[in-house]
């Protein structure tokens, strides 16, 4: 099993050295986990974030994007994403919708530190955040626990779902590593490296990096994932607050 831990922290230290010309994905800055939906049971996530400093006409955009789960059994969970943004000065409008079902082998287990699963997604998005407007993703998720360590790689494949679109399909690693202090409480890095068009295309996005800063924690039934985050390059967010909010039912 150390191998598969070498495997991923190499993997995050890679994805930390690439060059930075972030356009980062505003609706969901995260990276998976082993978390899912208990079977039969429905659950709320609330995913936000703020551009606490950037340049127009994403400077002080505050983004909320609602997420319903569904466990469906053991194996399979799914959701449903609203995307919506709120301008300075402007009423909040939608950014378009997203649907995703999420697979996996097992659940994870004692007996071995290491677990994976595949995520599904398909939207529906604006133009002005998706020029193809329809969109498509496979997700594979690796994960390594020790505790009081965790480790976590995202590959991410996208592609617009139509037959000829503008922009080509890309590649994204999203990695994390973060370390247990006490109880719920665990504090990390999150790394997203956009790889750009799978296939070398200088008129699509190129290559780029973005670090954060965050903790993992409980308060009651409450789950929080916060964080600072900085972006350089063609994105026009620079430094970005997000927070995940996990709503009891």
């Amino acid at each position: 099993m150390r191998r598969y831990a070498v495997a991923i922290a190499s993997a995050f230290i890679f994805d930390a050295l690439l060059p930075a010309d972030v356009i980062a994905a505003p609706e969901e800055i995260q990276v998976y986990l082993d978390d899912f939906t208990e079977s039969g049971k429905t659950g709320l996530d609330l995913h936000t974030n703020y551009v606490a400093s950037g340049q127009n006409p994403t400077n002080h955009q505050f983004r909320v994007t609602p997420e319903l789960s569904y466990g469906i059994n053991t194996n399979w969970d799914a959701a449903v994403y609203f995307l919506t943004v709120k301008d300075p000065g402007e009423a909040p409008e939608t950014d378009g919708m997203k649907l995703r079902a999420r697979w996996r082998p097992k659940t994870p287990s004692a007996d071995s530190p290491f677990y994976w699963a595949v995520n599904f997604e398909a939207g529906e998005l604006s133009q002005r955040f998706y020029p193809d407007e329809t969109s498509g993703e496979i997700k594979l998720i690796g994960v390594w626990k020790a505790d009081p360590w965790t480790l976590g790689m995202n590959l991410n494949i996208d592609r617009a779902l139509k037959s000829h679109p503008v922009q080509a399909a890309t590649s994204e690693i999203d990695t994390k590593i973060e370390y247990r202090i006490r109880g719920g409480l665990l504090v990390g890095i999150e790394n997203y490296s956009f790889l750009g068009a799978i296939h070398n295309d200088p008129s699509q996005p190129q290559s780029s990096a973005a670090n954060y800063l965050a903790a993992d924690f409980n308060l009651g039934k409450w789950d929080f994932n916060v964080g600072i985050g900085h972006a350089s390059g063609q994105t026009p967010d620079k430094i970005v607050l997000k927070a995940i909010i996990g709503v009891p039912f």
